[in-house]
């Protein structure tokens, strides 16, 4: 099964002009073989036999993804990719054609007879195209829950996906992320899971306890938005010592910056199901948690727009959640920017916006095996999600974050 297929992570392209090492007298294998952050690179080099890729010529760069590259791809992405030459052969032909803009060199280049050896963070991979899906051509129900700050996304693509011809039953259930992954790898009583956070490895293991394999299917990018009552005419801006400040020990908003009037903070929070509520805990708070839930005056619901409400009845008033609940709601509410920086769209693509995190999808191809139409709708999805997702209030995922998503789902499909 391995043949030829180690070739997959050997890229043979002009070098750019770096500062190299200099190792005379060895050959790309030979570098490759000696270099101990390279041994899943080395054995599929030995399962394969000698390969001409590092035998040429050259001058040849070889950029070798390190042990850690392999981590984004889950077995079974990994043996379709090498039991389907036609991909294989694409996945080559980047590689050859290609550049490393979407990876970081992690040590200077090794010049070895033939070339150079460059170690890179990532795989490199090239544009992955998934089969049309008709909507109407799909039978057979779909169970989707978790994240509320996912929920506007998958639930637009949900109805889109009726109104284009789906005739039987999906449900998109908003409960938080927590909960979702509960229902997802515990109960195992859902196809697909909405996330706003990466799964933890308690839910893997949870996962797998019940033949579960999951897998992340970036789908979008939230700028978690701090919101204020409209009346609020003095926070105008937040730093990061303040905003912790503002969410734990300060009483009143004079507690927060003394130029602020000394009026008591009234705080609306996600729940601890919400994975809203890990992200902010784990970003501000160090993921001490009890701070946050020891302030004074904090009232805590799985539901964002009971957030909403609460934020806008009283002036005094704060609370967070995702872009789509502010943007939805922009008449009644401020949102308050962060270091300076506004969440919006230019400030979530530069990373200068301190509260932008990914959003995911989370699947598992045993699912997929016995329920094709949960991939149907994962193929889908992907195939409109750049469509909706900023109409559902977020910011499209990064090429290079959605290109990985296509081939996990191409994967796991079979596509």
């Amino acid at each position: 099964m391995m043949r030829v297929r180690s070739i997959l992570f050997l890229i043979a392209v002009l070098a750019p002009p770096l500062a190299v090492v200099q190792a005379e007298g060895h050959s790309l294998a030979a570098l490759v073989a000696e270099n101990e952050d390279l041994t899943t690179l080395q054995s599929l080099i030995v399962a394969a036999g000698p390969g001409d890729a590092l035998a040429a010529e050259g001058p040849l760069t070889l950029y070798a993804p390190v042990n850690e590259a392999f981590a984004a791809l889950p077995d079974f992405a990994l043996n379709w990719l090498l039991e389907n030459p036609d991909q294989l052969s694409a996945v080559i032909g980047e590689h050859l054609n290609g550049d490393m803009t979407d990876a970081v060199a992690v040590a200077d280049p090794v010049e070895a007879d033939n070339g150079r050896l460059q170690l890179i963070d990532s795989l490199l991979l090239p544009g992955i195209e998934l089969a049309e899906v008709v909507p109407a051509f799909v039978d057979g129900d779909i169970i989707v829950a978790g994240s509320s700050t996912v929920f506007p996304l998958s639930d637009a693509i949900a109805t889109r996906f009726r109104d284009e011809g789906y005739a039987g039953n999906i449900t998109v259930d908003s409960i938080g992320s927590g909960a979702g992954f509960e229902r997802f790898c515990a109960e195992g009583v859902t196809d697909v899971a909405n996330a706003s956070r990466p799964i933890r490895d308690a839910e893997v293991e949870n996962c797998r306890a019940i033949g579960r394999s999951a897998f992340p299917i970036r789908v979008g990018t939230d700028a978690l938005a701090v919101v204020v009552n409209r009346a609020n005419y003095f926070a105008d801006s937040l730093t990061l010592e303040e905003l912790a400040r503002l969410f734990s020990t300060a009483d009143t908003w004079q507690d927060v910056n003394a130029d602020w009037p000394a009026q008591p903070i009234e705080r609306f929070i996600p729940g601890t199901d919400s994975g809203t509520f890990d992200y902010f805990a784990e970003e501000v708070f160090d993921r001490d948690q009890a701070r946050i839930l020891d302030a004074a005056r904090t009232s805590l619901s799985e539901d964002d727009n009971v957030l909403v409400k609460g934020v806008s009845g009283n002036p005094y008033a704060v609370g967070f959640f995702g872009y789509a609940y502010f943007e939805a709601n922009r008449e009644i509410l401020n949102a308050v920017p962060i270091e300076g920086v506004a969440p919006a769209g230019s400030s979530v693509d530069d990373g200068s916006y301190p509260l932008a995190r990914p959003l995911f999808l989370y699947a598992a191809p045993e699912i997929i095996a016995g329920k094709p139409q949960v991939g149907d709708f994962l193929v889908y999805y992907l195939s409109v999600v750049n469509d909706e997702v900023e109409a559902a209030g977020y910011f499209p995922a990064d090429a290079a974050g959605l290109n990985l998503a296509r081939l996990l789902v191409a994967a796991a499909t079979g596509g």
